[in-house]
């Protein structure tokens, strides 16, 4: 059996003791969020439609990890084959190391080599992959005429049935995989020792646990961290707080003791020590709406993206609207819903229903990480940029002001907002709203509308609280 593959080189390249901890204690892993399991999902849907590029392929892919020795000894045989041009999910092992390669196609007396990515752009780790793929492909004995990596177009715009030779790039990334031949070969070597440890190696937290991916061990790792240790402020750089950390400033009291009373950083220790949260009140004044409005509409969009443009006229992860909330007192029941799970063609006529109800009021208060003014005016909502002033837009103002809470390490969302302000939060997930609205399911769609004006009422009582 193997020990090594392409997921555990990576994570191995990001921590070793991550490494260690997946091949030996899986079960301590933290639970994968929703939005993490979509992900995984989508590029396992984008994988098997880039086939649609090379057809005609055999597909290698094992039922379970006891067929990959029978996997590898296949591929070999449709190596060998005249007949087979093109396999998917490829199995080959060689150094203790196992991969699965995406797209193996014959060109002439040699083979392309394709690894699909899911995303727009190629990252380091994605170059990574490719260089380990290659390591291997090469120790087997395979010769390539090529390596590259396919990945989605941004310029593509649906037009019909999707065309996959201009929805993917390709870019040939062999002369980076050769030159990186000798490092995945030490890596491999090293990695395959810590693996062979008898116990975890002994490796610090740090910037490692986030970058370039979050680690899901850290609910295992960090364990012994309090809750409230000034490690989870956002003042000041991760690399900053942990070399005071293991340079002697190990707790609230060390670290306070280091701070100018007035600085960012102090207030931060300081809601962590009372529990509480920090905002600098001065400035958040400074961007209430001047003079107060008459009118105010809450808004709460449910953009969705996918990477596959479903829409004509769309593309790659271009958002769509499929659904809003727009609270008001002026609103009949207090609160209007409008929706398009069943049939997402009719997005745009969200489009036409939001310009004429916003045209009603003063402001129009939201809370998304994303610039809701650009999204309004991409969508001709909001027509005349000179109106863009209505949108306030709570999470911005949020961060101007500093506002800080322990829950909010990894970024503010309304769920982190919610805990922060109020006593008694209703915990949910603002992807599991868009889980449940491409469900393609009833009860589904009548949650997500419910979540949607949910998450629309923290947003209101959450202005109200700031500002009245």
């Amino acid at each position: 059996m193997h020990i090594l593959s392409k997921s555990t080189y990576i994570k191995g390249l990001q921590c070793e003791k991550a490494l260690y901890m997946q091949k030996k204690h899986p079960y301590l892993r933290d639970k994968l969020s929703i939005e993490q399991r979509a992900k995984f999902q989508r590029g396992t849907d984008v994988g098997v439609l880039a086939h649609e590029v090379f057809p005609g392929g055999i597909d290698m892919s094992p039922n379970s990890p006891s067929q990959f020795p029978k996997k590898a000894a296949e591929t070999w045989q449709n190596l060998n084959s005249p007949e087979v041009n093109v396999m998917y999910e490829a199995v080959f092992q060689y150094n203790d190391t196992l991969i699965m390669l995406d797209m193996l196609v014959r060109d002439g007396d040699q083979w392309l080599a394709v690894e699909v990515k899911s995303s727009m752009r190629l990252s380091d780790t994605y170059y990574n992959d490719a260089a380990l793929q290659y390591y291997v492909l090469h120790g087997c004995g395979v010769s390539l005429s090529d390596f590259r990596l396919m990945y989605l177009n941004p310029d593509y715009v649906k037009n019909g049935s999707i065309d996959v030779k201009q929805l993917f790039k390709m870019e040939s990334v062999m002369d980076y995989v050769i030159e990186r031949e000798a490092f995945v070969s030490e890596n491999v070597e090293r990695l395959k020792k810590v693996v062979a440890l008898p116990h975890s190696p002994l490796v610090n937290i740090g910037t490692q646990c986030n970058d370039p991916y979050p680690c899901d061990f850290q609910g295992h790792c960090w364990k012994l961290i309090p809750k409230n240790s000034f490690l989870f402020t956002t003042a000041m750089d991760d690399d900053e707080l942990f070399n005071l950390y293991f340079n002697g400033v190990n707790s609230n009291a060390k670290m306070l003791s280091r701070l100018d009373s007035d600085s960012l950083e102090a207030h931060q220790v300081e809601a962590l020590e009372t529990n509480s949260y920090y905002i600098d009140y001065k400035t958040l004044y400074t961007l209430a709406p001047q003079p107060k409005p008459k009118s105010i509409a809450y808004l709460n969009l449910l953009l969705h993206r996918l990477a596959v443009p479903e829409i004509d006229g769309t593309k790659p992860y271009e958002e769509l609207i499929l659904a809003f909330a727009l609270q008001s007192e002026h609103e009949p029941e207090g609160c209007f819903v409008w929706d398009c799970f069943e049939n997402h063609g009719l997005w745009k006529k969200a489009v036409d229903i939001l310009i004429e109800k916003l045209s009603h009021y003063e402001l129009i208060v939201c809370f998304t990480p994303q610039n809701l003014t650009t999204t309004l005016l991409r969508h001709e909502i909001i027509q005349n940029k000179e109106v863009g002033y209505k949108v306030f837009n709570l999470f911005d103002v949020l961060q101007q002001a500093h506002f800080y809470h322990p829950a909010i390490k990894r970024g503010l969302t309304l769920q982190r907002l919610e805990t922060a302000l109020f006593s008694e939060p209703k915990l949910f997930e603002h992807s599991r709203i868009l889980l449940e609205a491409t469900s393609n399911d009833l009860i589904g769609y009548q949650q997500a509308r419910e979540d949607l004006v949910a998450e629309n009422e923290i947003v209101a009582k959450t202005y109200q609280h700031l500002f009245k």
